[in-house]
């Protein structure tokens, strides 16, 4: 026995194109939450990627910053033992310079002139000593200028001898020469000689 269709072919034709959209809707549908789902496990794997690869850079700096802290403490030794070899070197450099100025020193001391005291402070040197008159420091003073080490020779005080007839004896019986000597106080400054200072920068 021949169906036949009571319903009208548009209602029909409705029904089936509703039924492809509801598919196509759910197709689209389903392929975006997989698409979705994909992204963010994605960006997951990534952040987690991420947080890894921060740990191990701040745990990297931690192990560069106690490297660090290290190589302060190795610096600051190897500062300490360059600063004492500057000064042993110069201490040894010094000792030829002062013993040329102690013999150049006995070259320059006339006669009838002794030295009691001598200081160094810095480059200025400080004399006292006795003489027999004021003449002898001068020339004494220009002995020191005459010289290559010493330079600015200067006499700040003299003191002749005063013969006081109060003034307790000696224990010394027998006099001695320097003690009608005046009492002086000269100055000078030390220059190294050119010639020297370019004998030690070629060694």
């Amino acid at each position: 026995m021949t169906k036949i269709n009571l319903l009208p072919w548009r209602e029909a034709q409705r029904q089936k194109r509703k039924k492809e959209f509801i598919a196509i809707s759910s197709g689209v549908a389903l392929l975006g939450a997989l698409l979705v789902g994909g992204g963010w496990f994605l960006f997951d794997q990534q952040l987690d990627d991420q947080l890894q690869t921060n740990q191990l850079i701040v745990s990297t700096n931690q192990a560069l910053d106690e490297q660090l802290k290290s190589l302060d403490g190795l610096q600051e030794q190897r500062n300490q033992v360059i600063e004492r070899m500057k000064l042993i070197q110069g201490l040894q450099s010094q000792r030829p310079v002062v013993v040329r100025l102690v013999d150049e020193l006995t070259r320059v001391i006339p006669a009838n002139l002794f030295l009691t005291k001598l200081t160094r402070t810095g480059n200025l040197f400080t004399f006292e000593g006795k003489a027999d008159s004021p003449n002898t420091v001068a020339e004494f003073l220009r002995n020191l200028e005459a010289s290559p080490w010493y330079r600015n020779a200067f006499m700040n005080s003299f003191l002749a001898f005063n013969d006081d007839k109060n003034k307790p004896t000696q224990n010394s019986i027998v006099p001695r020469l320097e003690d009608g000597f005046g009492h002086f106080v000269v100055t000078a400054n030390v220059t190294e000689p050119a010639s020297t200072e370019i004998t030690q920068t070629k060694k």
